[in-house]
């Protein structure tokens, strides 16, 4: 009997170090996953200060040539545009500035072309304005995003880098 209260702790440890074992298992399991997960970011601005940009005849792409993050390389620095490297789940955000009197702002959003979004202001009294907005998309390998002023728009770019293209990889899918 007096051998029952050791063979329970040794039993009770026995238990503790395959607990343990199979823990130190999983969070090894775990970095791995997290070493192999693709990482995807991105952050821009225009190449200011540069004043007005536009208006144009024509819609034009945005082109944010100056690049804060690039992790994974997914963003062209030469054309504007975004190229999906892993199917998943992407958040993307921008924003704009104007200051300008009878200022008419705004940007749209591309997904493979089509406009998802259209966000503008229309400045009447030479404050900054601001235009900004975000979105989660699912894409495929391959698809693209960008933002574009729209024909006869116009917005600003100043030394406070105030025009701004970002987006991340939230999860693979």
């Amino acid at each position: 009997m007096h051998n029952a209260p050791l063979l329970a702790q040794a039993a009770n440890l026995s238990a503790l170090k395959i607990k343990l074992a199979v823990s130190e298992r999983e969070v090894e399991n775990l970095k791995k996953e997290n070493t192999e997960r693709p990482k995807v970011a991105f952050s821009t601005t225009l190449p200011g200060p540069v004043g007005a940009v536009g208006p144009f005849n024509v819609q034009t792409n945005l082109v944010y040539t100056k690049v804060f993050t690039n992790v994974g390389n997914a963003y062209n620095s030469a054309t504007g545009v975004f190229t999906a490297p892993v199917k998943g789940v992407y958040y993307f955000r921008f924003t704009a500035l104007s200051y300008l009197n009878s200022i008419a702002m705004a940007i749209n959003f591309h997904k493979n072309h089509e406009i998802l979004m259209h966000v503008g202001a229309f400045n009447t009294d030479g404050h900054h304005e601001y235009v900004c907005n975000g979105i989660t998309l699912l894409l495929e390998v391959g698809d693209v995003v960008f933002t574009s002023l729209p024909k006869n728009y116009k917005l600003m770019d100043d030394a406070n880098k105030s025009t701004t293209f970002s987006g991340f990889l939230l999860y693979p899918m």
